[in-house]
């Protein structure tokens, strides 16, 4: 006697591996989900800055954690924000971007007719003056379209002040090499080039003999020449 043979149908034998594969796509997806870029995270910097290092970071919200190249973020920074020196740039498997900010110091104020930009001392532009903790002493006239010129003599000031044994406090270009120095102490002016800081020390001999001898004051002192200082005296007993 043969009996009826009932088949359960095929589809419920493929239920346990339907669940298995939905559960295996939700879990793909919440690790997806849990290995984006969520935030980003400044340390060592106050606003604006802070905010303009924000914005740059903020391109890497919502990329995989694991795709995402702290070096190339830090790139970003270096190149967009003019104030960073340099930035320790890390991501975290939890999606936060962290970023360490150095930043660079304003040298001088570059003065370029009503406007006024920070400068740092290899004489790069950072951006205007950001409250009166920004703002140096030194002031440049002359050299907002002269960027070679200007590195070069922030990178010579020092000699300059060491030769001269005083401290700079505005310096205006009169030509490629040429300058016109003004010191914290005051009067004189010197005419100078930058290229020859030893040429001041001598400067400084010939005002120091003069001070001595003569009653009237030096305005200018002009040092371009090797082995000559001409000297300028101050007219009506005045100075400038």
């Amino acid at each position: 006697m043969s009996g009826l043979i009932r088949r359960r149908p095929r589809w419920h034998s493929l239920i346990p591996r339907l669940t298995l594969a939905v559960g295996a796509v939700a879990l793909t997806g919440s690790i997806a989900a849990a290995l984006q870029v969520r935030r980003v995270h400044v340390e060592g910097v106050g606003a604006p800055i802070r905010t303009q290092v924000e914005e740059v970071l903020a391109a890497a919200v919502g990329s995989s954690t694991l795709t995402v190249r702290a070096e190339e973020l830090r790139a970003a920074v270096l190149h967009q924000v003019p104030w960073v020196a340099d930035a320790a740039v890390s991501v975290s498997l939890d999606g936060v971007v962290h970023c360490a900010v150095t930043l660079r110091r304003p040298m001088a104020l570059l003065v370029d007719g009503a406007r006024s930009l920070l400068v740092d001392d290899s004489g790069r532009v950072l951006g205007e003056p950001q409250g009166e903790a920004f703002l140096p002493r030194l002031e440049l006239i002359g050299f907002a379209a002269h960027p070679e010129e200007r590195a070069t003599l922030l990178a010579a000031l020092p000699a300059l002040e060491t030769a001269w044994g005083g401290e700079v406090r505005r310096v205006e270009r009169l030509g490629p090499r040429d300058v016109a120095l003004q010191f914290v102490e005051g009067p004189p002016l010197v005419i100078a080039d930058p290229s020859h800081p030893e040429r001041l020390k001598e400067g400084r001999t010939v005002l120091t003999a003069w001070t001595r001898r003569f009653p009237t004051a030096v305005q200018r002192l002009d040092v371009r020449t090797p082995g000559r200082v001409a000297v300028a005296p101050a007219t009506d007993g005045g100075t400038s």
